[in-house]
C-alpha cells in the first residue's frame, strides 16, 4: 500500500469511526427529536446496561444506570427519557414528570411523550364526581347493507369480557356475536326447535345464558357446553308467562324475566325452576302495579324494573318486596336498563336517546341523544373498552358510542419489553389501556401500526475522497407478525400478602382457614399456588405455593403493626417483569396503618401496581379500611369478605379471567447493529374507532 492509500484508508477510516460514534450516542429516529448530544462512551455504555436492565423488568437497578450515564453526560435528553421511564414504571409518576418536563417544553417533542405526559397527570388528578359524560357516535354496525342482510332488529346486547358482545336479533331470530369491528364471528337460530322471536337475554358468571322468546312465551337455558333446555309454557298462572321480554340475573344465580302480557316479573333458579312472581297493585306499600313492564336490572341486592306506559323505574327487593320509584316523569318510553360503573348509575335505554340515573341522587341525566329521533334505542351496555353498544331496533343497527373526552384523550399504548436476543428477529409486548387505565380488548392485527427507524451507512467517493453518509428512516416493519394477546392466555400469577399484627396474630384461627380457602381456589382456577409475603415490621417473601407454610405464619405470634406498604412493594417486585394476569391477594384484618408508610405514598403505591398491570386484591377479616378499597378501585382489582357465605371462588375465577390488554407482536429487523452498540429504535400505534395512541422504545440487540 502506498503513502497516499494509507493516508486515504486513514481519513476512511476516521470517518467512519466518527460517523460509529455518532450512532452510539444519538438515538434512531424515532428519539431524534430529543436532540441528543451524548459523546461520552462511558455514558453510551451505561445507557446500554440500563435499557437491557429495564427490559428484564428490573427497572430500579435501570435507574442506577441511568443516573450513572448521565453523570457521565449531564442535560442529555435521552437519558432524561429513560429516567423518566424507569420512575414512572416503578410508581414515582412525580419523578418521572419531573424528567420530563425538559423534554415537553422543547417544541420538538415527540408527540407520544406529550400524550403519555397528559395520561399521567389526568390520573393523579382523578375527579369521582365527573357527571358531564356526553357521548357520540363513532361506529354503526349496520345489519342491512344493500341486498346483504346480517341481522335484523336487535332487541339486547351484552358486551363479553374478550371485547366481542352477544346480541339477540328479534327480526332475523338469532343470536349472533359480534367483535369489536362489528364482524359477525357466530351465530345460534336455536337448536332443531329453533328461537321463537328471541328479545331479551342474561348470563351467569359459570357463562350459562338465557333468551327469553317473546312468541314462544318460554325461556331458553343455555349451558356452557351448548346444550339447549327451555322452560315455561304460555299461561297466566304460577310461572306461566305471556310474552316474555328483558331478563336479567343477580348474583345469586337467579335469574328475573319480564312478563309483559302478564303485567308481572317471574323469577327463575338457574335450572329454571319457577320460584315467584311480583307487580301487581298493592296497596299496602303504595305501588300500582305495572302496566308494561320492560327493562329489568338486578343490582346490590335489588331488583329494578321499567315500566314504559308509567314512563318510571321501581325498585323491589329479591323476594319481590317493593321499594319505591325511581324518575317518575323524568323518562319518555324506558326499556332496556344496565349497569354503567362509571356513573355509579343505571342506564336507560330511553326512545331516541340514552340516559342516566344515579342511584344515590335519583338524578337523570341524558348521556346521548340519536341524531334521528326516529331513532328507537331498546337496549345499551358498556363494553370491556367503556364504550356504549347501544341497539336500534327499528333502524336495525347496532350503535358503538364513546364519551368525547375519552376521544380527545386517546389510548395510553406502552411497549413494555423488547425481546431482541434473536435479532434480527424482533418480539414486542404491547400493552393498550384507555384514560382511566384499564385494560383495550379484542383489538387484532389491523388495528396497528408497527415501525422501525433503520439507520444506513454508506460509503461514497467524492473527488477521489471516501466519504461516509449515515441516513435514518422511519419503514414498516418488515415481516410483521401478530402472535396474539394476553387475554386468551391460560392460568395467572398471585403473591399472597399475609398481615402479620397484633389484630391479626389475635385472629390467628381465622386468617389460617382464609390462608387454605385461598390457596385452593386459586391453585384450581389459576393454575397455581400464590407465592407468600409476609408483611410484618420486616416483609419477608418466604415460599412460593407452600400452603402448609403460609398457615404455619398465620399462627406464629406477632408484635406491632406490619410494614403494610414494604410488603406490597416487595410482591410487586417478585412479579416482575408482570405477565397477563398477575395479581396480589391481601389477607388481614381490614386495617392498614397509612401513617407507617416511608419512602412512598400510598398513591405512589397505587401507581406501581397499576403502571406494571398488577391487580390488587384484599380478603378481610373485618370491614376494609379506605386504603384497601383506594388500591382495588385504582388497580381494578376487588375487595372479598373472608366470611362471605358464597365462599372465595369469585376471587379466583376474577383473576383467572381478567384481560390484560396486552399483545404480541414479531417483526424482522433491518436496522444496523453496529455489532451490539447501536441504539435501535421501534414504534407501535394503535387504532380503534376514533380513538388512538402511540409509543416508542428504544433497545439493542446482542453484542457481537
Amino acid at each position: 500500500m502506498t503513502k497516499s492509500e494509507r493516508a486515504s484508508g486513514g481519513r476512511a477510516i476516521r470517518a467512519f469511526a466518527a460517523v460509529l460514534i455518532l450512532s452510539l450516542a444519538t438515538p434512531g429516529g424515532a428519539f431524534a427529536q430529543f436532540d441528543s448530544v451524548m459523546r461520552s462512551s462511558g455514558a453510551a455504555e451505561q445507557l446500554r446496561l440500563g435499557v437491557q436492565a429495564y427490559q428484564r423488568g428490573r427497572f430500579s437497578e435501570s435507574i442506577l444506570l441511568f443516573e450513572k450515564a448521565l453523570a457521565y453526560s449531564p442535560g442529555e435528553r435521552l437519558l432524561q427519557y429513560w429516567l423518566g421511564r424507569a420512575y414512572y414504571k416503578t410508581g414515582f409518576e412525580e419523578t418521572a414528570l419531573r424528567f420530563w418536563e425538559p423534554l415537553l417544553a422543547e417544541p420538538s417533542c415527540p408527540p407520544f411523550l406529550k400524550a403519555k405526559a397528559e395520561l399521567v397527570r389526568a390520573s393523579r388528578e382523578i375527579d369521582g364526581s365527573r357527571t358531564d359524560y356526553r357521548y357520540v357516535e363513532v361506529a354503526r354496525f349496520e345489519g342491512r347493507k344493500g341486498k346483504e342482510t346480517f341481522f335484523l332488529r336487535p332487541s339486547a346486547v351484552v358486551p363479553r369480557p374478550d371485547g366481542t358482545a352477544f346480541v339477540v336479533a328479534h327480526g332475523s331470530n338469532e343470536l349472533i356475536t359480534i367483535d369489536s369491528s362489528g364482524v359477525v364471528r357466530q351465530r345460534s337460530r336455536g337448536g332443531i326447535a329453533g328461537y321463537d322471536r328471541p328479545f331479551g337475554a342474561a348470563f351467569l358468571p359459570d357463562g350459562t345464558l338465557f333468551v327469553t322468546e317473546y312468541n314462544g312465551d318460554r325461556v331458553s337455558r343455555i349451558a356452557p357446553d351448548g346444550k339447549v333446555q327451555a322452560f315455561g309454557e304460555k299461561g297466566r298462572g304460577a310461572g306461566g308467562l305471556i310474552g316474555p321480554q328483558y331478563a336479567a340475573a343477580d348474583d345469586d344465580g337467579y335469574i328475573y324475566v319480564t312478563d309483559y302480557g302478564n303485567a308481572r316479573v317471574c323469577k327463575f333458579d338457574s335450572s329454571g325452576a319457577f320460584i315467584l312472581s311480583f307487580g301487581a297493585k298493592d296497596k299496602d306499600t303504595g305501588f300500582p302495579g305495572f302496566e308494561s313492564p320492560s327493562g329489568i336490572l338486578a343490582l346490590r341486592g335489588e331488583v329494578f324494573v321499567a315500566d314504559s306506559t308509567r314512563k318510571a323505574l321501581y325498585r323491589f327487593d329479591a323476594s319481590g318486596n317493593y321499594l319505591g320509584a325511581l324518575a317518575e316523569g323524568e323518562l319518555r318510553f324506558p326499556e332496556g336498563l344496565s349497569s354503567w360503573e362509571r356513573g355509579g348509575s343505571i342506564l336507560v335505554a330511553d326512545t331516541d336517546r340514552i340516559a342516566s340515573i344515579d342511584l344515590e341522587t335519583q338524578t337523570v341525566r341524558e348521556v346521548y341523544r340519536a341524531p334521528d329521533k326516529r331513532a328507537r334505542i331498546v337496549s345499551a351496555a358498556v363494553d370491556r373498552n367503556g364504550n356504549l353498544l347501544a341497539c336500534d331496533f327499528d333502524s336495525s343497527a347496532i350503535l358503538v358510542l364513546s364519551d368525547v373526552a375519552d376521544i380527545a384523550a386517546g389510548y395510553d399504548v406502552e411497549i413494555e419489553r423488547v425481546f431482541s436476543d434473536a435479532f434480527p428477529k424482533v418480539t414486542l409486548d404491547v400493552r393498550v389501556r384507555d384514560r382511566d387505565g384499564l385494560p383495550v380488548v379484542g383489538l387484532g392485527e389491523g388495528n396497528f401500526y408497527l415501525s422501525e427507524t433503520v439507520r444506513r451507512t454508506t460509503q461514497i467517493d467524492e473527488g477521489g475522497k471516501a466519504v461516509v453518509r449515515t441516513e435514518e428512516t422511519i419503514e414498516p416493519a418488515s415481516k410483521l407478525e401478530y402472535l396474539g394477546t394476553g387475554d386468551l392466555a391460560k392460568g395467572a400469577r398471585t403473591v399472597l400478602v399475609l398481615e402479620r399484627s397484633d389484630e391479626a396474630a389475635a385472629l390467628g384461627q381465622s386468617m389460617r382457614g382464609a390462608v387454605g380457602e385461598i390457596y385452593s381456589v386459586l391453585k384450581t382456577a389459576a393454575g397455581s399456588a400464590p407465592a407468600l409475603v409476609t408483611a410484618g415490621v420486616s416483609p419477608a417473601l418466604l415460599s412460593s405455593g407452600d400452603a402448609a407454610a403460609a398457615a404455619r405464619a398465620a399462627l406464629q405470634p406477632a408484635s406491632g403493626r406490619g410494614r403494610f406498604d414494604l410488603a406490597i412493594r416487595l410482591a410487586a417486585t417478585t412479579l416482575m417483569p408482570s405477565a397477563d394476569r398477575d395479581a396480589i391477594v391481601y389477607l388481614g384484618t381490614g386495617y392498614v396503618d397509612e401513617a407507617s408508610f416511608s419512602g412512598a405514598t400510598l398513591s405512589e403505591l397505587a401507581s406501581l401496581l397499576r403502571n406494571n398491570g398488577l391487580r390488587f386484591f384484599a380478603v378481610c377479616l373485618r370491614e376494609p379500611s379506605a386504603t384497601l378499597r383506594y388500591l382495588a378501585e385504582r388497580t381494578g382489582g376487588a375487595l372479598y369478605s373472608a366470611s362471605r357465605p358464597r365462599g372465595l371462588g369469585d376471587l379466583a375465577s376474577e383473576i383467572a379471567g381478567a384481560a390484560s390488554g396486552r399483545y404480541r407482536f414479531s417483526f424482522e429487523s433491518k436496522a444496523d447493529t453496529s455489532f451490539g452498540r447501536g441504539y435501535l429504535a421501534a414504534g407501535v400505534e394503535a387504532y380503534l374507532f376514533k380513538k388512538s395512541g402511540k409509543d416508542e422504545l428504544g433497545y439493542y440487540a446482542p453484542l457481537e
